[in-house]
């Protein structure tokens, strides 16, 4: 039986690893990694599909590939393309799986100079700390 990674912990459903039950904060963290794993690998199939789509293996998309590929992570110049490429190639994704990177101050630089329709793609992508990053720096969050 398909059950949920939510039910499991709500009902105190055994997770085993290694013929081993795990404690219920074992399993949270096992489930963690199932869960990130699963939404990387959904990342990198979708932007698979875009670089073969769009550029056949060459150009910014291919390059935004490898980069996630390496860092799992995007720039937030990366991420706008891709999302909005995404979007506009009807590609099955979820923006949210996306993990965007705000660390480097040219970073923070680009989202700030980011024209509203391209910082709207990556909004989704952006952690509840990024978004209020994204605010200061005078963005305006989708409505």
């Amino acid at each position: 039986m398909l059950v949920g990674s939510q039910c499991i912990l709500q009902f105190n459903l055994s997770v085993f690893e290694d013929g081993r039950r795990l404690t219920p904060k074992e399993s949270a963290r096992k489930l963690d990694r199932l869960t990130q794993k699963m939404r990387l690998e959904s990342c990198l199939k979708s932007l698979e599909e875009l670089a073969k789509k769009d550029g056949g293996g060459e150009g910014m998309l291919q390059n935004a590939l490898d980069y996630y590929r390496k860092n799992k992570f995007l720039t937030p110049k990366y991420a706008a393309v891709v999302l909005w490429r995404l979007n506009e190639r009807h590609i099955d994704h979820s923006p949210t799986f996306f993990k965007v990177t705000l660390k480097r101050s040219d970073h923070k630089e680009h989202l700030k100079i980011m024209k509203p329709t391209m910082f709207h793609y990556i909004w989704p992508a952006l952690s509840a700390s990024q978004r209020k990053v994204a605010i200061s720096l005078g963005k305006v969050p989708p409505t």
